[in-house]
Formats: C-alpha cells, sequence, structure tokens
C-alpha cells in the first residue's frame, strides 16, 4: 500500500512496553469497532478485517502510526539503533557493528544525525579513513555529493576524500557509484565537466552533440548527485536537436532523477523564455520516442482526464517532486481548476511531507505558501476551505504569512490573517517588523503574550533572543533586542547573532560590542572562516573581516572539519582580497604546523587559483 502519514509523535524517550500496551489496545479496540481504532488501522493498514486483525498487524499500524516501516525498526529506534549509534561505530571502525546496524534499519545509511547537523555515516567514515565501511555505506545507497550546513560544496564525502588525498577512499566511491548506474564495477567518473554544463545553459548544441560523440559512454549515465541525464537537460533547455541526437543513440526517456523528475518533467524549466511552440515540440518529440505520461505532465498540460483516470485505477497516488506535490504544482502553474479536481479526489490540502530524521518529523503547507508566493488569492481560499493549515511552518521556508509579508502582498496578508494567521517572534524577526517586535516584548512583560508567539523548537527562550535568530541583521530589532538579552562574552550562544549580523556591518560592530570575536560554531569554525565561504564575493567580505580582526578575531584558529585557518579557506574559496588582508595582519603563509593538504598553498594549487598562490609565494620571501 501507499505509505501513509504519521499520526503519533513519539515521546523524547519511549518505552517498549508502552508501545506494546499501545498495540493490545489498538487491537482490542478495532476489534470492539471503537471509531477511533477503527480509522487509525484503516490509515495504517489495507483491507483490514476484525476476522484474522492480530496482534502483530496491531503492532505493524503502531510503527506506521509513529512513522516506522514496521515494528521492528521502531523497536530498534527505541533499542538504540539510531543513526547516532551509527555515527560512533563508524568511528570506532566496527565494520560488523554498522552491518548489522544497517540490515535492521538501512534507511539510516543516508539519514543526518539532526536536524541542525548534516553529518551523515559517511561522512565520519572518510574523515577517519575507514575505506571498507565506506565501501558498505556506498552499497547501501549513501550519497557521497552531500555537504554539510552551510558550506556543502566543499563538505561532501566524496569532495573531502579527494582533497585530503584518500585515493582508496576516492576509487571506492567512483566505483560503488558507477555500479549503481551500470551494474559494472569499472569505475569512472561520469559527471559531465562544467564546460559541458555551461554549454547547456547558452545553449551551444554543436559543443555539446561533439562532446558526447567522442563520451558515448556518458549518453545514458546520469550525473552522481543529482541524477540528471543529458536528456533531461537538453529537455529543460529546450534544445530539440540535441535531445533527438540523444534519443537516437539509447537515451533513456522516461530516465528518472533523484526528485523524481523524467525529461518529460522539466520541458522547459530552464528556459524562463521558451515559447509553447518550442515546449510543444519537445514534448511530443519525448512521447513520440516512448516518454511515459506522467502526472507532473498532466497537471502542468491542464490535463484532468489523464489524472481523473489514473485516480480511478488507484495509480496516480500522492506524488512529490522535491518539496513539491501536485497542489503546489498546480498553484506555480496556476491550474485552479486542476487544484480543485485533486482536492475533490480526497488530496491533503498541506501536502504534508515526512523529513529524514530521527525521530520522524514532517513539514507542511506548501500549497498555501506557494499561493503567497505566487499572488494566488483565490486558490488560496480554496485551500482554506478544504482545512489547509494557515500557520503551518514550511522546513526552512517560514509561514505562508511570512511569504506573503516578504511578497508585500496585501490582498494575502489580509486574507490570510482573516482566517487566524499571525507571525511568531521568530518570523517577526526575519522581516524586521519593529513595531510588531516592540508589541511582543511589552506583551511578554505584562504577562499576556499571544499563545504560538515562542515558536515549539524555541522551549522557553525569551522574545528577545527569538528576534534575534534571523534579525540580528536588521538594526533596529538588533537594538531593542540587545536591550533585554544578557549572555556572558564567551557564550556560544553568539555564534549564531554574529553570524547573522555580518550581512550588516554597522550590526556586526554593535554584537562584537557585546561578545568574543572567536566564538566558534559547528564543526569549530569562526566567523572569519565564514566570511571566506561566504555568497558575497571577497571585496565584501573585507569589512566585516576587518570589523572582527580590529575586536581581536585570530587568524590561527583551524576548523574541524577542513583542518584549516581563516587563510586556508580564503585561499581554497580564491577570496583574494581576503587573503591579502588577512596576510597584512600577520596570518602565516606557510602554516607548517598544518596537514599538507590543508595549507593555504595547498588549498590554492589544488583549486586552481594562480593569483593566490603567486600572493602566497610572494609572501614567504
Amino acid at each position: 500500500m501507499k505509505k501513509s502519514l504519521p499520526t503519533r509523535t513519539l515521546r523524547e524517550n519511549p518505552d517498549l512496553d508502552q508501545l506494546k500496551r499501545q498495540a493490545k489496545e489498538l487491537l482490542n479496540g478495532f476489534l470492539a469497532g471503537q471509531p477511533d481504532a477503527v480509522v487509525e488501522v484503516n490509515t495504517h493498514y489495507h483491507d483490514a478485517s476484525a476476522s484474522n486483525f492480530a496482534l502483530h498487524d496491531a503492532q505493524l499500524v503502531i510503527a506506521r502510526a509513529y512513522g516506522f516501516e514496521s515494528w521492528p525498526k521502531l523497536k530498534g529506534y527505541v533499542d538504540g539503533v539510531t543513526v547516532g549509534r551509527l555515527s560512533e561505530v563508524v568511528r570506532a571502525g566496527d565494520l560488523e557493528a554498522v552491518r548489522a546496524i544497517l540490515n535492521l534499519r538501512p534507511e539510516l545509511t543516508d539519514r543526518c544525525m539532526s536536524g541542525s547537523d548534516e553529518h551523515r555515516a559517511l561522512h565520519y567514515a572518510v574523515l577517519h579513513r575507514r575505506p571498507e565501511i565506506v565501501r558498505l555505506l556506498m552499497q547501501h545507497g549513501a550519497d557521497a555529493r552531500a555537504g554539510i550546513h552551510p558550506h556543502r560544496d566543499a563538505t561532501g564525502p566524496l569532495t573531502l576524500a579527494v582533497e585530503r588525498g584518500y585515493e582508496e577512499i576516492v576509487a571506492i566511491i567512483r566505483e560503488e557509484e558507477h555500479r549503481r548506474q551500470t551494474g559494472a564495477p569499472k569505475p569512472v567518473d561520469t559527471d559531465l565537466p562544467s564546460e559541458i554544463a555551461q554549454a547547456f545553459q547558452r545553449g551551444d548544441e554543436a559543443t555539446i552533440i561533439t562532446f558526447l560523440g567522442k563520451h558515448p559512454e556518458l549518453i545514458r549515465l546520469a550525473d552522481s548527485g543529482n541524477g540528471v541525464t543529458s536528456l533531461h537537460k537538453a529537455a529543460a533547455f529546450l534544445l530539440q536537436p540535441v535531445a533527438a541526437w540523444l534519443l537516437d543513440r539509447g537515451a533513456d526517456a522516461n530516465a528518472i532523477n533523484r526528485i523524481g523528475n523524467t525529461p518529460l518533467d522539466v520541458v522547459g524549466c530552464a528556459r524562463s523564455f521558451g515559447t509553447r511552440k518550442q515546449i510543444d515540440a519537445m514534448t511530443e518529440l519525448l512521447l513520440a520516442r516512448g516518454a511515459e505520461r506522467t502526472a507532473r505532465w498532466a497537471l502542468i498540460n491542464g490535463n484532468a482526464e489523464w489524472l481523473r483516470a489514473r485516480h480511478e485505477e488507484g495509480t496516480l497516488g500522492q506524488p512529490i517532486f522535491g518539496d513539491e506535490g501536485l497542489l503546489s504544482l498546480a498553484v506555480r502553474y496556476d491550474r485552479p481548476e486542476i487544484l480543485a479536481l485533486l482536492l475533490d479526489l480526497g488530496f491533503d490540502p498541506d501536502e504534508r511531507q515526512q523529513m529524514e530524521l530521527e525521530p520522524p518529523a514532517y513539514t507542511w503547507g506548501q500549497p498555501l505558501r506557494h499561493c503567497a508566493v505566487f499572488g494566488k488569492p483565490e486558490m488560496a481560499k480554496m485551500l482554506l476551505a478544504r482545512g489547509a493549515d494557515v500557520n503551518a511552518h514550511i522546513l526552512a521556508s517560514g509561514t505562508p504569512l511570512f511569504a506573503a509579508y516578504g511578497e508585500k502582498n496585501q490582498v494575502m496578508i489580509a486574507l490570510l490573517e482573516s482566517h487566524g494567521a499571525y507571525l511568531d517572534a521568530e518570523l517577526v524577526g526575519a522581516l524586521g517588523l519593529a513595531e510588531k517586535a516592540r508589541q511582543m516584548l511589552d506583551d511578554e512583560a505584562a504577562g499576556r503574550l499571544r499563545p504560538g508567539s515562542i515558536p515549539d523548537w524555541a522551549g522557553t527562550m525569551p522574545v528577545a533572543e527569538v528576534l534575534l535568530v534571523h534579525g540580528a541583521s536588521k538594526p533596529e530589532i538588533l537594538r531593542i533586542a540587545l536591550e533585554r538579552t544578557d549572555h556572558a562574552r564567551d557564550d556560544p550562544w553568539w555564534f549564531d547573532r554574529l553570524s547573522n549580523a555580518r550581512a550588516d556591518l554597522t550590526c556586526l560592530r554593535e554584537v562584537l560590542d557585546r561578545c568574543d570575536p572567536n566564538i566558534r560554531g559547528p564543526f569549530g569554525r569562526t566567523i572569519l572562516h565564514d566570511l571566506a565561504a561566504d555568497w558575497c564575493n571577497s571585496e565584501d567580505s573585507t569589512g566585516p573581516a576587518t570589523a572582527l580582526l580590529d575586536a581581536g578575531a585570530k587568524l590561527d584558529t583551524r576548523d574541524d572539519l577542513l583542518k584549516s585557518t581563516p587563510l586556508g579557506w580564503a585561499c581554497r574559496w580564491g577570496r583574494i582580497e581576503l587573503v591579502k588582508l588577512y596576510l597584512r595582519r600577520g596570518a602565516d603563509p606557510v602554516e607548517a604546523d598544518a596537514e599538507p593538504w590543508a595549507t593555504p598553498a595547498a588549498w590554492a594549487e589544488k583549486m586552481k587559483h594562480a593569483d593566490v598562490l603567486a600572493l602566497l609565494r610572494k609572501h614567504k620571501r
């Protein structure tokens, strides 16, 4: 049966005996015909019948209700077979213990340590140089390209292995990635070179065809990280001659990428100004060459009959493409008639999705948020009429009302607030709404703070601290919140405040007046490290870096993951203005105490930053 959404939440320290009692109570309730028990069983168990429903069936229902596929997996979690335990035995090099955990709970292979820690078991296997454990994890489906927030590009397991010179581990990863795609043991790098990816972007069909003609082994192979094939790219960029050439040479018209899209699903997605004629021509080509019609294709093309027929057959399901289900896509592509159909067919107006976390956690509300982002009040009304959660908090995206404020859409703001939507302190701070922030602080002081003003994750945190989670770069929010905070200068709490404040030099200086500039964050990095890998260019980073250095920030601190100083990070990312600044302020250009692969010169040479390397050599003289 289609995987059901969880309906129960595990307490912090679950007890197996209590779970067994819950299963027995559910069994007795179902056999007695109690309505709540019947509903729960039917939600998680297909064709349940009181004539043969047994205790093991009730245990399965309880497991699914808590977000686990089976009772043994739930029991394993309660007994300590968790992603945390997996990381422990990986670091210890206990291959058989790793194997035992994966045999019971293979889904842990690619699970993050927590919602705030994106280390996975494969990261630890690489960092501790455990080649056989790397192979075992890869054979269980580990993603060697998944990095760690906030510097995912530099922290994928394969990247870490390559940059450390762990050649045996690099060979294992490439061999296992190739085996997944072809079944053959021969290792090969199947990713398209960056110059060919750029050729797709600029529509240089001749270069693409010439290159792939010389490397026919890449025609059917998918990108190791996202599962995208050359045919996906040709369809997305509306390069019909390239698509036809690929199909003539055996490209799979039904290849599925990591988020479940076929080439037909992505037609025109990378071309903002593609004409309807181009889109139709590419669609017709793929269909003529064997592409199977998909729910996403039907929705984008407004084919309600196809969707209704698949639903009646029981084959439609409720597919999710990345973080978007069919309802969200109906909003994105402005298909109100399809949205109405899907809601009539019983689709969840919140599109609730389970996240790959321990214990199971969920995100929901994307369709209504899309209405706010894309300015679709009438579609929002349809969702709200069917029970959509007006205060749904979408993972890493805030609430629908937060999106409406961000878009400055007064119509959507009024509509959502008329249905009970409100902003909590975290979102008020992120939006920089000073008057609302002052009102919250006054309400808190008077004991009349509205329920829900403090988000669940914040527990008993005071309003002022919640405002600063995302509001430290908003001068007015920062000032009124700092007046009501009192943390020691060396409290690690300040790291995230510094990180947020660095986007505004005035705010950064105000925070630096209150804290130690050498506060360390996840995997031992400082703000000087982060500036080297920032989204902004190196020139923009010199102002914040200077402020930090003037406040006493140190240049000899090494992080725990890249084992490098701020200068090393600047060399890795090619931030030459930061390199110049750090060297002027006394950074060691040699770093003889660093691991050989983690010196400033090693990073500049590895990443092919010739200008940085020349500057380092000049300073060594």
